[in-house]
Formats: C-alpha cells, structure tokens, sequence
C-alpha cells in the first residue's frame, strides 16, 4: 500500500472516537479530516479496522438506545420549548426504528414492517419501556460477566 493511501493513527482514532459518539460515518470523516470513502476502503481492506468500526458504530447506538429511553421516559408537557408532543413522540419512533434496522443489521435478519401502531396508553408505553431496560440490563451483565450457559 503506498503511503499516501494509509490512514494516520489519529486518523483512524478521530474517526473511530467520533463514530462511537455518533454513529455517523459522514461527520465522523469530517472530524477526521478525510472523505469518508477513506474510511470505507480501509474498512474493506482491514479486518481489524472493520472490527474497530463495527464495535464503535454498536456503541454509539446503545447511547442513541439510551437518550431515545430517556426522553420517553421524561413526562411530557405541552409547555416544553423543545417542541410541541406530537414531533416530540415521531422523533423518538424514528429513532427506535433506526435502533431496530441497526439491530437487525447487526444479527444479520431482516427486519419486517411495522403492521400495527404500537399502543401509547402510558400504561402500555411504561410496560415496553421496562421491558426494553430489563434486555438491556441482561445484555450489560452477559456483556460485563463471564458467560454462563444453562
């Protein structure tokens, strides 16, 4: 590989550190100060680099996963200068379902179409919002932990 064709160390680390908070290729490049098509044909050529990409662009998405739980569980207000309810509630369903593409692309399944609005009855939104934490804090502790199988 010539050397004009290899990325810097601090490059690949601006990328990578800022992929991890985003999961946004095209701003992480930026940040990096290359085009990302830099970082694509790294990917191909790298395995370790595609690793470092694939653990960077799952860690940020857990903390897309946990601003999108918090804001759902923050009560909403009508008053709130953020924005009235309504946008409030369709950015958040955006953004569960790029979580649920991401996931889907991570397990290597499809993902099927929504065929059915999902209940916002608080009562229904709290059961799916607990039931979503109680996987995540199964998938911290198999993460954390040593495995254990049954």
């Amino acid at each position: 590989m010539t050397r004009s064709a290899a990325l810097s160390r601090a490059a690949r680390d601006a990328f990578l550190s800022h992929l991890a908070e985003t999961s946004n290729v095209a701003a992480s490049a930026r940040k990096a100060k290359l085009p990302p098509t830099r970082f694509y044909t790294e990917r191909r050529r790298s395995e370790a680099f595609r690793a470092a990409w694939q653990e960077a662009l799952c860690e940020g998405f857990a903390r897309l996963e946990a601003e999108l739980l918090a804001e759902a569980l923050r009560p909403a207000k009508a008053s709130d200068p953020t924005g009235p309810v309504a946008a409030q509630q369709q950015k958040a369903r955006l953004g569960l379902a790029l979580l649920a593409h991401h996931r889907a692309a991570v397990r290597g399944t499809p993902v099927a179409p929504a065929t059915t609005r999902p209940s916002s009855r608080p009562s229904d939104v709290r059961e799916r919002l607990s039931a979503q934490f109680d996987l995540m804090r199964e998938r911290m502790t198999d993460d954390s932990g040593p495995a254990q199988h049954g």
